[in-house]
């Protein structure tokens, strides 16, 4: 019997509390009484969403996948109807702006709910990610008439979207995509000619500042499928006068179906040419594009010309965040698992000769324990970051919110690599504790594994994350923005100082706060003259700063605790696992400073 999924309500509020305090959201108006107010009855509904109409169909869905017909993409039976559920009950649009017919409920809420969905049916849950994603960027960079007309059906959910930006011959470096935009001239290609302007109010297209778009793009998660009726695809392209490289690429919006008078949806110059077939999150279309077949895909420009990158970046790093979140929700899933058949399989003896379950087996506790105290590094970790970018928002004054644009920076690529990172280990762990039930596919823990194993790959591989963590967020800004972030940590140690049975997280948080300190100052002074360094060692390096962050969270967690009452489960849970995370995990450490230290000429001497 299939075991749901069930959202831990009492950690996560737990965690949306303690992000709210470690990012500061909890002191800005309005938010703050949301958090208060909001929190507990949305986690409860997404929990009973999750149980009874998403994680019953995250089997099926694996197993039957997504397939390309004739008339497009179609889903498996149930995600149709799910999906509208999903939109009827408002959970599309749980952070868009009011005057959009959106609910404006903090990011951190969200952050809340998005674990949710990725624990319970990670392959549904990229689906509305995708839209959110697309939100922002049109939120920040588009035209007034093209927020008018786009952005209503999209926080509806009436409308998803896609994010169009590699190519065959592109992968990650997108300094070399080939699609092509020229403007359309108030032309329209074949078959889509008579879709002109409409009645006022009407959603309608306009040719005015219209392009075509043609190319292939590659690798566009939920590209097409039959949840909703039209899908806006934001395309990346370069103009035919364009500069090469990265600075001569835009971004255009270009639908699926476009908006013709009287409500109708007439075919956009878009074809779905095929689906990959993946190791996991089978029932997400991994879909190749082609755009223009009939003479050029109609789109519009988002923000300037020539700067498509920047607007993507708007897009990408809320997509990161995205995927940290949903890493955690399969961290936690795995858990679940891994826990149930721990209480329920038996194997070996007691003293008294009876058969045991595996629970009480040394090395299945500590896997166990690992599992969990991961998790919950993963989701304090991921919560913080989403409190954060609330504070960007609604901080009370321009320093505040400027001050958490910094944490920000760093918080984004390792919530999205470590927590990613975390997800396909937390997944092994669990299949290991199945041990061979959990190799073979009639065993959910599998699918979990091989659902996780996308994370550290996808909207920018960890690598990248690692890159842009240590060349632009540490020594580019001088290590300025990861001071301020160093000095937070050292102030949750000292908090921790006095209590016996957590010295050991003290000391350990505080030593590896001093050692990335002298290590940063060192790269700084080194990276100038030898270009390969940061390149060598920024791995290690995220992960060596991700597990300090991790303590951190642990360290914050363990302080509130220990104020509270000592019978209480969480409580307990908590004091366990920051102890567990100090002895086991943060010992990882050493590993990590001495590879940064080792620099790049081992790298660079052999392969």
């Amino acid at each position: 019997m299939t075991m749901p999924y069930e959202a831990p309500l009492v950690m996560m509020r737990a965690a949306i509390d303690q992000a709210a305090r470690a990012a500061g959201l909890i002191s800005v108006p309005g938010r703050a009484e949301a958090l208060v107010e909001l929190a507990d009855a949305v986690l409860e509904s997404a929990g009973r969403f999750a149980r009874e109409v998403l994680s019953p169909l995250n089997r099926a869905g694996d197993a039957a996948g997504s397939r390309l017909t004739a008339g497009g993409v179609v889903t498996p039976p149930g995600f149709p109807e799910a999906y509208r559920r999903f939109c009827a009950d408002g959970w599309a649009s749980i952070t868009g702006p009011e005057e959009l017919g959106g609910q404006d409920l903090p990011l951190l809420i969200a952050a809340a709910a998005t674990e949710i969905w990725g624990g319970a049916n990670l392959s549904f849950a990229m689906c509305p990610e995708a839209a959110s994603g697309a939100i922002e960027v049109l939120r920040l960079h588009a035209s007034e008439a093209l927020r008018r007309q786009f952005l209503p059906p999209l926080v509806s959910g009436e409308w998803t979207a896609a994010m169009a930006l590699t190519e065959p011959q592109a992968g990650s470096d997108l300094s070399t995509v080939r699609t092509i935009a020229e403007p359309a001239g108030g032309r329209a290609p074949t078959g889509i000619a008579s879709v002109r302007a409409g009645p006022a109010g009407e959603r309608t297209v306009d040719l005015e500042g219209a392009w075509l778009v043609s190319g292939r793009k590659i690798f566009i998660s939920w590209g097409d499928h039959d949840l909703a009726e039209n899908i806006v695809h934001l395309v990346l392209a370069r103009t035919p006068d364009a500069p090469p490289g990265l600075k001569g690429l835009s971004l255009f919006l270009v639908p699926k179906r476009l908006p013709a008078p009287g409500g109708e949806l007439r075919a956009n110059d878009v074809t779905t040419v095929s689906l990959e077939h993946k190791m996991g999150i089978r029932t997400s279309p991994t879909c190749v594009m082609s755009y223009g077949e009939r003479g050029g895909a109609l789109g519009w420009l988002v923000g300037p010309l020539h700067a498509g990158i920047e607007c993507v970046f708007s897009m990408m790093n809320h997509m990161r965040l995205g995927v940290g979140l949903h890493s955690t929700g399969l961290a936690e899933r795995a858990w679940q698992l891994a826990r149930r058949y721990a209480e329920e399989r038996r194997q070996g003896r007691n003293a008294a000769g009876a058969q045991r379950p595996i629970i009480e087996h040394a090395d299945v506790r500590r896997m166990l324990l690992t599992m969990r105290a991961l998790t919950h590094a993963a989701r304090g970790l991921a919560y913080t970051a989403a409190a954060t970018f609330d504070v960007t928002r609604s901080g009370t004054d321009e320093a505040t919110r400027v001050r958490a644009e910094r944490r920000l920076a760093l918080l984004t690529p390792i919530v999205k690599a470590w927590c990613s990172e975390i997800a396909v280990e937390v997944a092994s762990l669990g299949m290991q504790v199945h041990g061979g039930t959990g190799y073979v596919d009639d065993s959910e823990i599998s699918q979990v594994y091989r659902d996780a194993r996308i994370g550290p790959i996808f909207e920018g591989t960890n690598y990248i994350q690692a890159q842009d963590l240590l060349a632009r967020k540490v020594v580019r800004d001088g290590g300025a923005a990861l001071e301020e972030w160093l000095l937070d940590m050292e102030h949750a140690a000292g908090t921790l100082r006095g209590m016996q049975t957590l010295t050991a997280l003290a000391d350990g948080l505080a030593a590896e706060c001093a050692r990335l300190r002298t290590a940063v100052a060192q790269l700084k002074k080194s990276a100038p003259s030898n270009p390969e360094l940061v390149g060598s060692v920024a791995c290690p390096f995220l992960n060596w700063l991700a597990l300090a962050a991790g303590a951190w969270q642990h360290a914050i967690a363990a302080a509130e605790a220990a104020r509270q009452d000592p019978a209480n489960p969480v409580v307990r849970t908590q004091i366990a696992d920051a102890r567990f995370y100090a002895a086991h995990i943060l010992p990882r450490a050493h590993a990590h400073s001495t590879a940064v230290a080792s620099g790049a000429e081992l790298i660079f001497r052999e392969v």
